[in-house]
Parts: C-alpha cells; structure tokens; sequence
C-alpha cells in the first residue's frame, strides 16, 4: 500500500479491535438496521479514523447516510488491515485505498471496481529540512531516501531522472529523519510534515505527482457483484458521503462534528494535528478534474496512464485492462466547494 498517515501509531490496537469488533459483529448490526428499516452497509477505511476521512463521518454526523435509507458502519483501517481482502472476503461492503492497490489488486485477479476517487492530485511525495534550501525533487536525487516496501513513487522517480536512489526502508517512524539533515523521507504533507513541524523541524514537501506520477488516492472500491447486486445502495452512499465531503472541506461549523466524532474513535489525535490535516489535504483533494466535474471523479486516461506506468515499473502480477478497473456509472455529481475557509 502508498505510504499511509503514521498520526495514530499509539492508537493501533484500540483501532485494531474496533475494526474486529466491527466486522464480528456484522449480525447484530444487521438486524438493528433490519428493525430502522434502513439497509446495512459496511465500509472500512483506508487508514484509522482521521481528517482524510473526515467527509464520510460528516455524512454520518449530519445524518446523510440515514436521510439515504443507510445504515452505514465505518470500520477504522491500519496497517494490519486489508480493506481489499476484507471486501474481497465479504467481510466489508466496501472499501477505501489507493489507486495502486486496485491496480495491484485486478493484476492478482481480485474481482474489485473502484467507483470514486477522493484525492484528485496524489498527495503522496517526500519532504526534506527546510533549511536544506531544496527548490524541487532534482535537489534531492544525491541522498538517502526513506521510502515504504512496495512503493513505487521513488521507482517513477529513478526511470524519469535516470538515477538510481539511495533508499532506506521505511519503519512508520520520522524519528531518524528528524535527527538527520540529509534524509529524504517519503510521507504525507498531513501527518509527517505535521509530526516534523510539532518536533521544530520546518519541511519542504515535494508530492510524486510533481513527476509526472499522478494516481488518484483513496479510491472508494466495491466487489464486482457488489456494483451488480447493490447498486442503488452504492449509488446512495456515494450521493451522501460525498456530500458529507462537500460540506467538510467547505463548512468549519460541519467540519468541527465531524472532527469531533473522530476524536472520539481516536482519541490520540489532539486538535492542532486534525485541523492541519483537514486544511493540508485539500489542495489535493479539490484539484484536477475534480474541480470542474465534481468531487470523486475519474477519468479513462488517468487509469490507463496509471496502469502502463505499475506495468513500467513492475508492479503487477499480470495484465490489466483498464477499463474494468472502474466505473462512474454510480458517481453522483457534488460539485467541488467554489471556496475553502481557512482553519479555524
């Protein structure tokens, strides 16, 4: 999976076993929904509950899911949780993660379909000391890069710079990096660049996408017999958590509820670190096609591009058409918010 949001690590067996509780407890939640007269529906997020996934709990918060006929759970996820095998298994209706796991995903003949892509511009990229004086990523290409197992952002990087990096595996930990001037570490500019600013270390952020690799993040994905069984039910939740999207990068007063339900799933995020996260995220969130076509859109060229560039660089496991990893056939259109306020 692209390097993930490292904000949560203390929280991780609180959330781990929210998750299971969440999935065990599937029965139960069935029938309360039975007896709402709403219809159950599971979707398990791509990290731990965090601003990047503020807008599905705005849409909870202010009650769209229900206005929708859904009953909807979120399932925190994490690094000991597979979104894609616990929708591949049934265990969750839908699921949350970035475009190179879909693709990854088709390649290993797991039947999944993305149906919307939250991050329009790929927010993932590498940050150096701020005092390093770095103008662009060609500044960096002589030092060590920190980069996740299985990420192929700095691979892009050596076959369009013609280099070969430095790399060091990446823990989930900024520590070496904060003590370490010449370290390049891949990250997010939510969480790492947040981490490094609370610890006195000012960075510069560098995304992937400034390269020329560019997939989408936080792809909302679905079974193939999911997009066939329950459409309508993919159709509204799509409507409302976009919606609840809307409202949260553009509304402080929904931002604040949404926030604070998130609080209470994690309550290792304090309040500077989710309002840096929620202003930081939506350049990349509101940007590109998303702009003029609504939130969560995709496009043909973005995928093929996305499939040659994993096939380049030998990330999957077998071919891919790219038409069948994706479908807007159910995506609603929730235009991208005209204007963001700042943090409050």
């Amino acid at each position: 999976m692209t390097t993930r949001r490292q904000l949560l690590t203390g929280a991780l067996l609180g959330a781990s076993a929210t998750a299971l509780a969440a999935c065990s407890g599937g029965t139960s939640r069935a029938g309360s929904a039975a007896a709402s007269g709403r219809t159950p529906l599971s979707v398990v997020l791509g990290w731990y509950p965090t601003p990047e996934s503020g807008g599905w709990f705005a849409a909870q918060e202010e009650g769209r899911f229900t206005d929708a006929g859904l009953d909807v759970t979120l399932q925190p996820g994490g690094p000991q949780v597979s979104g894609v095998q616990l929708v591949a298994a049934g265990r969750a209706d839908v699921g949350i993660a970035s475009a190179e796991d879909v693709v990854r995903s088709r390649s290993q003949g797991i039947p999944v379909v993305a149906v919307a892509a939250l991050y329009q511009r790929n927010p993932v990229g590498v940050m150096v000391h701020a005092d390093q004086g770095a103008t662009s990523i060609d500044d960096l290409l002589d030092r060590t890069w920190v980069v996740q197992t299985g990420a192929l952002g700095h691979a892009w990087v050596e076959r369009v710079k013609g280099v070969t990096l430095k790399t060091r595996v990446y823990s989930g930990s900024i520590a070496e990096f904060l003590h370490d001037p010449a370290l390049v570490q891949q990250g997010w500019p939510t969480n790492e660049a947040f981490t490094a600013q609370q610890a006195g270390v000012p960075v510069t952020f560098f995304s992937y996408a400034d390269t020329g690799y560019d997939p989408y993040n936080d792809v909302v994905f679905v079974r193939e017999d999911t997009l066939q069984d329950r459409r309508e039910d993919v159709r509204a939740f799509l409507q409302a958590g976009l919606t609840g999207w809307s409202g949260y990068l553009s509304d402080t007063a929904v931002a604040e509820r949404a926030n604070a339900a998130i609080r209470r799933e994690n309550t290792e995020l304090d309040e500077d670190a989710l309002w840096f996260a929620w202003d930081r995220q939506r350049e990349f969130l509101v940007a590109g096609d998303g702009a003029t076509t609504g939130l969560g859109a995709m496009t043909s060229q973005r995928w093929s591009d996305l499939v040659q560039a994993m096939d380049d660089l030998g990330g999957l496991q077998g071919d891919v058409d790219a038409a069948q990893v994706f479908t807007t056939d159910l995506l609603p259109t929730v235009p991208a918010p005209a204007s963001l306020p700042p943090a409050p």
